[in-house]
């Protein structure tokens, strides 16, 4: 689910080539020891008939393996170690870039280690499961910081709730969203727009206050939603230029733009 599966297929089978390389060397250190002890009793050294018996011998070890396939068994572990650490290189190259791929990390690598349960684990899961359902369509990131809990902690508990059919989630580009397992599929691209849910909200707030506008902590505490949450809508309505400042000074109330009061009142024919 969400690619946790095959995250840890990936890391296992990455790990294993590195393994199976690492190994091979050994094994090569443990040949060239083995042939050294056996140089201390060189044929020069030995009686007569023992020459003879040594000159039968090298005869007979001709098949063992040269210098050539040395090289080869060599450059055959560093292929292996340098795939596997390429394979562990990517995968968190692709957390750092993408949501979904960090999301997928955290649960396999992450989740297994928190599945112990402890006595905040139900409270933050009810956290979680509320603030969902009060967010449709909120993802990790803005969750997470909203609740402010770790990677790990979040990602855990969101997979649980998934797990036992509380909650859905969906990939939308980079993110990858959640909501309310009683949600239509049909709604989930109504729900992605930019004046949906909390963000339809503060909207209506805006519109309310009319030209002077309100400033971040002021819609917080009307809407009851954290400093961190209240950012992140308002930075993302401000890019679609929904809103924009009443002076140019950085703390500046927000008010509606004329597009933003347009985009209200198809939202709210859309709620």
């Amino acid at each position: 689910m969400n690619g946790s599966w095959l995250v840890r297929i990936l890391f296992i089978g990455a790990l294993a080539l590195i393994c199976f390389g690492a190994a091979s060397f050994e094994g090569q250190d443990q040949t060239l020891g083995a042939d050294e002890e056996i140089d201390e009793f060189s044929p020069e050294s030995a009686p007569l008939a023992e020459r003879d018996d040594a000159g039968d011998n090298k005869l007979e070890d001709s098949d063992e393996p040269t210098m050539d396939e040395d090289q080869e068994t060599d450059q055959n572990g560093r292929l292996f170690i340098g795939f596997g650490s390429g394979i562990i290189v990517l995968l968190f190259a692709g957390a750092g870039a993408f949501e979904v791929v960090k999301i997928a990390l955290l649960m396999a690598l992450l989740t297994p280690l928190l599945a112990r349960k402890s006595r905040n684990d139900e409270l933050n899961r009810g956290r979680i499961l509320g603030y969902i359902e009060a967010n449709t369509g909120i993802h990790f990131s803005a969750l997470r910081d909203a609740l402010r809990l770790a990677n790990g902690v979040t990602a855990h508990h969101l997979q649980t709730l998934e797990l036992q059919h509380q909650i859905v989630s969906w990939r939308d580009g980079k993110l990858r969203r959640y909501a309310s397992a009683n949600l239509p599929v049909s709604q989930r691209n109504s729900v992605t727009s930019i004046v949906s849910g909390s963000r339809l909200a503060i909207l209506e707030v805006l519109s309310d206050a009319g030209q002077l506008g309100l400033p971040n902590p002021e819609i917080g505490k009307r809407l009851e939603l954290s400093r961190q949450l209240i950012s992140y809508h308002l930075k993302q309505l401000n890019q679609a230029e929904l809103i924009e400042k009443t002076t140019p000074k950085r703390r500046s109330p927000w008010r509606l733009t004329a597009q933003g009061t347009e985009s209200l009142v198809q939202g709210e024919k859309i709620h």
